[in-house]
């Protein structure tokens, strides 16, 4: 595995499968995924695209689209609409994603590191487990690199309607 240029983690290998015309099922690529930095809003994080689906349940079985060239539609550009987004999270020593909230169910599995995740009462939970998993549902949160080294997650982010509390809908938002 080769690995990224300035922060040390490797990238990633994505294999992905299809089916021929004829039916048999098939690798239809096997690729290394860089990452690249998130963006102003989320300083010292990269992510990497994974996969995006348009519509749940997904109908791309036979689709010849990379579904990592899919742009997400939704909240905070990570959603994607009545779909699915996978996705890795590079987060450098001492950096901080931000509080925020999408309306999505989010799987978050730890690969490599020591990550906070940080609540909106306050609290903070140290994962430091490689598959210690976080299930995010509709909440206001931000995540914390506590280093010393580079920590890696992936997140599976499935659009789902607003989180609901005393019958109003939660606003997607970032701080």
């Amino acid at each position: 595995m080769s690995t990224a240029v300035g922060y040390g983690l490797p990238n990633l290998r994505r294999i992905v499968t299809g089916h021929r015309d004829d039916g048999v099922a098939v690798v239809k690529t096997d690729t290394m995924v860089e990452s690249h930095p998130a963006g102003e809003m989320f300083p010292g994080a990269r992510v990497a695209p994974i996969w995006k689906t348009g519509v749940l349940p997904v109908s791309d079985n036979n689709d010849e689209t990379d579904g990592a060239t899919r742009v997400p539609d939704g909240d905070l550009g990570f959603i994607m609409k009545t779909g699915t987004n996978i996705q890795i999270t590079e987060l450098a020593p001492g950096s901080t994603v931000p509080a925020h909230r999408t309306s999505s169910l989010d799987h978050n599995i730890l690969l490599t590191g020591r990550l906070v995740l940080q609540m909106e009462d306050g609290s903070e939970t140290l994962l430091e487990n490689p598959g210690d998993i976080v299930v995010q549902r509709g909440t206001v949160h931000a995540w914390k690199n506590p280093g010393p080294d580079w920590v890696r997650w992936i997140t599976i982010l499935i659009d789902a309607e607003p989180a609901v509390v005393n019958g109003s809908p939660l606003p997607a938002f970032s701080s």
